[in-house]
């Protein structure tokens, strides 16, 4: 369905360009719109995000907890201990972090060359650590201040992707590079508890005794009854490799995936096309459609209680004046080992993609973006995703269909998100190795920078209409700048003008130029709110620039007749800078000069048919002349012409005359010539009593190449009698003359 005004708090705000005493000026205004999540990622983002429905909003609040270490530069895993310390299990130099509010510190150093990716707090409160390198081990802290013990080594094991602990204390450990799971009993017995035959097994989750885990390299989702150990594939997906699993509240598995492609992918190509909202309750008050009957600014519209405070219909300045703008101017550890390392792991070339599996196994595809998706967290019916690798934390919501990009850090790649008990985010990120809490809170304050507009030309702008909602305790800035410099840094800008609060009707103060950009600051002063904006227009309007004609084409008819060989068909191409609609005429002379004589005006087409025949056979030119004077103020049109190639016109047979026959013995030798008047003569052909057979003759001088040719040929052995011979000789415009 379209978007509702009634379900969303949007306000509309219609641009009203300036209309001066320019002296030459186009009609019609252009418009510069964003209103999409494409339209709004070409520009700079600081604390700011772009929801695929094309809301731009405060983003989360984010801050980093861990000061740059050289030792660190991937955090793989995270987990909380009962006591509410936050640990963080890094590569790849084994440091295990131990996080306590603001204070960070080492809290076991398992060695260089050792990568740290996983961590379970078991019920009693232990931390155990899954480690990759030469071996993959896991460990177990029984005293947190103590070194930790061994539980877990096998042969062949290089990775311990993910743990799980099951009810009955039974820990489940998923490896590579050999696709198995093992499970160790409380008394600390291993066995093998299942061999996928894939190489890596990425994730585990579960559900009573229900197992699940991902793989790598054919993307399988695999559900395990640790019971009777039946195995099941839930879902093949068309990725390489599962990378992250989660269960929502309602039951549903949630699989993500990481492949990986040597490309960087195309953002703005998975940038979700503008389809609408689902229905969902959502207070605001739509602004009123009709306009008001007076240029007095209407009173600001007063939300009902409850709802969001809307954007104001006009920008109020202290003296309700306007300023109106001048006139214009003229590791991989082992070849089998997925990739999850600190370098930066570009998407695969359609994406990545989450993918929904009900309890009955109905799976349902609820993103898909150009991304590698590493860390999966199902909270409050929505789903965090942490992405690489541009460092993206994205939240999906299937009931509203919204992506939103909640955040974005400065590392890479987000490979694990934790739900902190104080209701804090915690990210573990890569490139560089770093840990981020976001908050439930928006941040107080960001700015979005649109990226530089160009109009093509020196333009004057206008009002910038703003569409959007500030709720209680919000507010939104805008301010401009212009130049005429494409890069928006250099010395031939504009200084930006004075932020003022965001309304409908907002006055562009920006000198006129050719480039433009603006600035939406946004803050709030409480953290469950944020203002909203969703869409913006900037009109602006370019001088009255003259059309251009590109080309003049002239093509002959067809020669097979007469009638068909003299009408000429002239096209032409033209355009006009400012889109005006444009009306064209048509003009001959002889070539080289002369007065122009019109020979067809108020034309729509680009095109017309030319009969010849109304004119004496010789050497024309043509013009085409464009005007926009129709789509513009009187005596403000603007035009332009060209002139055709000269194109010869020749509707005349040539002449056949000089004839002399000579005849000896039964031979007769005739001797004649052909001139044409306009053209070439372009070759001779005879028939001997009304023979169908036509003989072709070559000129005295062998080539058929001017106005006048003379032509000798000798009939021989002629039966005694009378004969009748038949000439005909047509020019190079295709008329044919005719004797006998």
């Amino acid at each position: 369905m379209g978007r509702s005004l009634v379900l969303r708090d949007w306000v509309f705000v219609w641009f009203v360009a300036w209309l001066s005493a320019a002296p030459v000026r186009a009609v019609s205004t252009s418009y510069w719109k964003h209103t999409s999540e494409a339209d709004f990622a070409a520009g700079k983002m600081d604390a700011v995000v772009a929801s695929n429905l094309g809301d731009l909003k405060l983003s989360r609040a984010v801050r980093s907890v861990l000061e740059p270490d050289a030792r660190v530069s991937a955090v793989h895993a995270l987990a909380q201990t009962p006591d509410g310390v936050v640990y963080a299990a890094t590569g790849p130099q084994g440091i295990l972090l131990r996080i306590d509010g603001q204070n960070v510190t080492t809290a076991h150093n398992f060695g260089d060359n050792v990568n740290l990716f996983s961590l379970l707090v078991d019920r009693r409160g232990r931390l155990l650590v899954g480690t990759g390198g030469e071996r993959g081990e896991v460990y177990r802290f029984d005293d947190p201040a103590a070194a930790p013990t061994r539980i877990f080594s096998a042969d062949g094991v290089q990775f311990v992707w993910a743990m799980h602990r099951a009810e009955d204390e039974t820990l489940y450990v998923a490896t590579g590079p050999s696709g198995k799971l093992f499970a160790i009993s409380p008394d600390g017995q291993v066995r093998l508890f299942y061999d996928s035959g894939e190489n890596n097994l990425l994730c585990i989750a579960a559900r009573d005794d229900v197992l699940y885990v991902g793989t790598d390299p054919n993307g399988l989702a695999i559900r395990i009854n640790r019971k009777t150990g039946e195995v099941f594939v839930l879902y093949d997906a068309a990725e390489s490799e599962i990378s992250a699993l989660a269960l929502d509240e309602n039951g549903n598995l949630l699989a993500a995936t990481g492949q990986a492609s040597p490309d960087e992918a195309v953002e703005s190509a998975a940038m979700a096309d503008q389809k609408g909202r689902p229905e969902v309750s959502a207070g605001g008050v739509p602004i009123q459609a009709a306009p008001p009957e007076t240029p007095t600014p209407p009173q600001l519209p007063e939300p009902a209680p409850g709802e969001p405070r809307p954007i104001p219909k006009f920008s109020l300045f202290d003296d309700n004046t306007e300023t109106v703008p001048a006139a214009l101017p003229h590791t991989e550890t082992a070849a089998t080992a997925p990739a999850r390392s600190a370098a930066a792991v570009a998407p695969a070339e359609n994406g990545n993609a989450i993918y929904r599996i009900d309890p009955e196994g109905f799976v349902t595809e609820i993103y898909r973006g150009p991304v590698a998706i590493f860390s999966l967290l199902a909270q409050n019916g929505a789903v965090l995703a942490g992405t690489g690798s541009d460092g993206k934390l994205v939240q999906v919501d299937p009931a509203a269909e919204e992506t939103l990009v909640l955040a974005k850090v400065d590392s890479r790649q987000i490979l694990a998100l934790l739900a902190g008990k104080d209701g804090a985010v915690y990210l573990g990120c890569s490139n560089r190795g770093d840990i981020n809490v976001m908050t439930r809170g928006y941040a107080a304050e960001g700015t979005y920078t649109s990226p530089v507009l160009d109009a093509g030309q020196i333009a004057r702008f206008g009002k910038i209409r703003l569409q959007g909602t500030l709720p209680e305790g919000t507010s939104a800035k805008i301010s401009t700048r212009s130049g005429n410099a494409s890069e928006p840094d250099s010395s031939g800008w504009s200084p930006w003008s004075p932020p003022v609060d965001v309304a409908q009707f907002v006055p562009i103060t920006s000198p006129p130029a050719r480039f433009f950009q603006y600035q939406l600051s946004m803050s709030t002063t409480d953290p469950a709110q944020s203002p909203v904006v969703g869409e913006v227009e900037v009109a602006y309007q370019l001088p009255n620039l003259p059309p251009n004609v590109s080309a003049v084409r002239i093509v002959a008819g067809d020669a097979s007749s007469p009638d068909t060989r003299a009408r000429h068909t002239i096209s032409w191409e033209a355009t006009d800078p400012n889109a005006d609609t444009l009306v064209y005429s048509l003009q001959f002379r002889t070539a080289g000069g002369g007065e122009w004589i019109t020979l067809k005006d108020k034309l729509t087409a680009e095109a017309w048919e030319w009969d010849t025949r109304t004119v004496a056979d010789g050497r024309y030119e043509l013009r085409v002349t464009a005007s926009d004077a129709l789509a513009n103020p009187k005596g403000s049109g603007r035009s332009a012409s060209r002139i055709s190639d000269p194109v010869l016109v020749d509707n005349t047979p040539p002449a056949i005359g000089d004839a002399q026959v000579t005849i000896r013995d039964r031979d007769a030798t005739i001797r004649l010539t052909v001139v044409d008047r306009t053209g070439t003569v372009a070759r001779l052909e005879y028939t001997v009593d009304g023979n169908a057979d036509w003989q072709a003759v070559l000129p005295s001088d062998t080539i058929a190449d001017s106005p006048s040719e003379a032509y000798e040929f000798t009939l021989a052995g002629l039966s005694p009698g009378t004969h009748q011979v038949g000439v005909r000789a047509p020019d190079s415009a295709g008329n044919q003359a005719y004797a006998t």
